[in-house]
């Protein structure tokens, strides 16, 4: 079993959806401190007469993410996430494991809308930020993990 280190970790946010045959100009994240990850299932509670207890089944998958960053708004990365979250637009997001740009490198891709910036005052610290990103109505794209197949720029 292998370690990973986070710092090789790296965000990247586009301003165009994934669609056939559209390039995604991709903008590195690189103010980004930490990203929260949730995976979960909403859960079905199946009851009837036949037993004592309540069963439960798996429904809909959610998926968000938190990326804290330090706060920069001239960030030309952040500048893009800013406008669209007072916009209320969705973003391209790729949250992958190295560069976008090498054969090899995994990641998760979506488009997704930005909930909330929340952007508390720690007077001991940096400024910093937190986005919260879910996928995005707007767009027929759901997630998906991929892995680049050859050094590109462009989304699989």
């Amino acid at each position: 079993m292998g370690y990973k280190h986070g710092l090789r970790n790296k965000a990247y946010v586009g301003s165009v959806l994934h669609q056939a045959n559209t390039t995604i100009t991709w903008s590195l994240l690189d103010l980004t401190e930490s990203v929260g990850h949730e995976d979960s299932r909403d859960e079905a509670e199946i009851i009837n007469r036949r037993g004592e207890f309540a069963v439960y089944g798996s429904g809909k998958r959610k998926a968000s993410y938190t990326l804290a960053m330090t706060y920069d708004p001239a960030d030309t990365a952040q500048a893009l996430l800013w406008t669209a979250y007072r916009a209320g637009t969705p973003v391209s997001l790729a949250i992958m494991d190295g560069a976008i740009a090498t054969a090899g490198t995994k990641g998760t891709f979506l488009d997704a809308i930005i909930l909330s910036a929340t952007k508390p005052e720690d007077l001991a610290a940096f400024d910093t930020v937190e986005f919260t990103f879910k996928p995005a109505a707007e767009s027929t794209y759901e997630p998906t993990f991929n892995t680049i197949a050859a050094p590109t720029t462009t989304t699989p």
